[in-house]
C-alpha cells in the first residue's frame, strides 16, 4: 500500500545546542491512507465506441479506449476498457486502472472471446514501464489519463484529448 505525504507535520529533534533540528520523526498517523474503491467492470465493448489512442509512428501495435467504460472514481483511480491490436489484426481486451499518483496500472478483467470479462487472479497495482517500443499504457499514463498534476482527468476531458 502506498501513503500519500503532503503536508505532514513532523516533531523535530533539536541538537545539543537547541538551534538546529538534528533530525525529524516521522508520524504516520497524519498520513492519510488510500483506498481503493470497488472496480465494476463495464459491458464488453462495442467497436462503434473505439476512441482510437495515437501512439509513436514506430509502434506497431493499435490502441483504443472504450468510450462508454471510461470513468474516475472517488479513489482517484482513472478505469476504462483497453482494447490492443496486433498488426494481424488480433485483438486483446483489458479493463485496467491507472493510478497517475503513483504511476502505475492494474488490469481488473480480461475479455474472452465468448465477448465477457473474466476477473484476474491476484490482481496488482504494477509500475508502468518506461517508454519503449509499444509501451502503450505509459503513452496513455503520460499524454492521455493523467494531467500534469499527476490526477486523472475527468472522463469528459480524455475523450476530448481522443478526439481532437
Amino acid at each position: 500500500m502506498m501513503l500519500i505525504a503532503a503536508a505532514i507535520p513532523l516533531q523535530a529533534k533539536r541538537d545539543q545546542h537547541g538551534t538546529e533540528p538534528e533530525y525529524f520523526e516521522f508520524d504516520e498517523s497524519q498520513v492519510e491512507k488510500w483506498q481503493e474503491s470497488k472496480a465494476n467492470f463495464p459491458p464488453f465493448p462495442k467497436e462503434q465506441e473505439f476512441l482510437p489512442v495515437a501512439l509513436p509512428v514506430t509502434d506497431t501495435l493499435k490502441v483504443f479506449i472504450d468510450r462508454a467504460s471510461l470513468s474516475r472514481g472517488t479513489d482517484r483511480v482513472a478505469r476504462f476498457t483497453l482494447v490492443v491490436q496486433s498488426p494481424s489484426g488480433a485483438r486483446s481486451v483489458f479493463y485496467d486502472g491507472i493510478r497517475c499518483e503513483t504511476r502505475e496500472y492494474k488490469t481488473y478483467a480480461i475479455g474472452t472471446p465468448e465477448h465477457v470479462f473474466t476477473p484476474t487472479t491476484n490482481a496488482q497495482w504494477r509500475r508502468i514501464p518506461q517508454p519503449a517500443l509499444n509501451a502503450f499504457r505509459y503513452e496513455l499514463y503520460r499524454y492521455y489519463i493523467c494531467d500534469e498534476q499527476s490526477s486523472a482527468r475527468s472522463p469528459e476531458e480524455l475523450v476530448r484529448l481522443l478526439t481532437q
